[in-house]
């Protein structure tokens, strides 16, 4: 054996012991996530009952709240936290990642992803968990020096991977999601290092939370032919929306921001009044991660008011513009169960396809509008699965989502995560040569 194969070998050995203790930190992360998130839940049902005034006034406080802390300690947390991880990968220099990939970031993305759930944003906890997991695993340098390679293609990418994978119990989604979205180009070589750290995740998961869907079982069948009918009249739809939302936000972003830095309170004051206000119009629907109400659509078939989806979309929109610190996954799902519903309703109409299921549409319409938004349809299809138990549903959300994927990027060009990845690090070399 040649002395660069044992070296290499070497590295890769240390690398997953590393990661293995990041994956840890990354599955309490997780857990802490969503036990805020719960507790967060519980408090504005209660709110909800008690002062419902208050919960409308939340939001523009808490997200002046963000934005001042945001902009005097935690400059890096703004958004989801994947345009962050993928910027970290496009990165060359070492003191330009570390200033993304930092503990400093990472206590901020928790502090300010904890306000973000109690305001009632609309937002989700896998980005923040995403980046949290990509800063614990860059730490891991600290302990042992890797080249740059290592850094870059492969501890990165497996604490982006353990991310998802922990947020949701879904490891699979988890890795393929740091192949399709994160990575966009993959080093087999890299598979066991993020293999290891999203198994040592989901384990540290499993033992906190127990093993579980994370939706609950969703037991649909394919004994009705007739909805691969309307499969493409779903995907199309979703996609063309998702793309939409997708081009809007990729636009408006950059405006939005600058907005925000010139006025640090009127802006978020203004997007927290608008998040509330939908939040008033949904009665408190609209708050939150939009979790509770796709579990009820999906598991106990319970009917939403048909407008609650715009709602969802409009409030998903001014959260990500408002640089909370949250995710789209939880949101993009619970709009697309509820757009499922529209589908349902329209399907039913005519009479030889009155037997389609309700559910099976409802998770066809959520992998096409998650593919049509993110625009990685795989991604969609494995997640619902693994969310769901749903193995019978794999080929029609797989048709349904790749139709979608294909018409959103004919709308908007680039995914939304890589588009604000760009637009991120144009901001930064624009700061960096003011400051010069």
């Amino acid at each position: 054996m040649s002395g660069t194969k044992r070296h290499f070998q070497k590295l890769t050995m240390a690398a997953r012991c590393v990661g293995m203790l990041a994956g840890v930190g990354v599955g309490l992360v997780a857990f802490y996530l969503a036990f805020v998130g719960s507790y967060a839940h519980d408090f504005r049902m209660q709110v909800l009952e008690e002062a419902p005034w208050v919960l409308y006034l939340l939001p523009p406080v808490v997200l002046i709240l963000i934005n001042f802390l945001r902009l005097k300690f935690f400059l890096g947390t703004e958004g989801t936290g994947i345009p962050q991880t993928i910027a970290a990968l496009e990165m060359n220099d070492d003191d330009e990642r570390s200033k993304i990939l930092s503990l400093r970031i990472l206590l901020g993305k928790m502090l300010l992803t904890t306000l973000g759930l109690f305001s009632g944003a609309s937002m989700g906890r896998e980005g923040p968990t995403v980046h949290a997991g990509a800063c614990l695993v860059y730490f891991t340098r600290k302990i042992v020096s890797f080249p740059p390679y290592f850094i870059q293609r492969g501890l990165i990418l497996a604490g982006g991977a353990a991310g998802i994978a922990a947020a949701f119990n879904a490891p699979v989604a988890g890795i393929v999601f740091s192949i399709e979205e994160i990575g966009r180009s993959f080093d087999k070589r890299n598979l066991g290092l993020v293999t290891v750290v999203v198994l040592v995740a989901c384990v540290v998961c499993i033992v906190t939370f127990g093993n579980y869907w994370f939706y609950g079982t969703v037991d649909v069948s394919l004994g009705e032919w007739s909805v691969w009918v309307f499969i493409p009249v779903i995907a199309i739809a979703m996609g063309g929306l998702g793309g939409l939302f997708s081009a809007c936000i990729v636009k408006a972003y950059p405006i939005v921001s600058s907005a925000m830095r010139k006025h640090p309170v009127l802006i978020p004051l203004g997007i927290g009044v608008l998040i509330g206000g939908l939040g008033w119009l949904s009665n408190g629907a609209t708050l939150g991660t939009g979790f509770t109400q796709a579990q009820s659509m999906l598991v106990h078939q319970e009917q939403m008011e048909w407008y609650y989806p715009i709602l969802r979309v409009i409030a998903t929109g001014l959260t990500l513009l408002s640089g909370i610190p949250g995710g789209l996954f939880d949101p993009t799902l619970s709009a697309g169960a509820c757009f499922g519903q529209w589908f349902t309703g329209l399907i039913h109409q005519f009479e030889w396809a009155s037997g389609v299921e309700p559910q099976l549409v409802m998770l066809i319409a959520m992998a096409c509008f998650f593919a049509g938004v993110v625009q990685s349809p795989v991604t969609a299809v494995v997640i619902l699965v693994e969310m769901t138990n749903s193995v019978h549903a794999t080929l029609p959300m797989m048709a349904g989502a790749i139709i979608a994927y294909a018409v959103s990027r004919r709308i908007c060009t680039c995914s939304i995560y890589v588009s604000l990845a760009s637009t991120y690090l144009s901001e930064k070399r624009g700061a960096e040569l003011r400051d010069a």
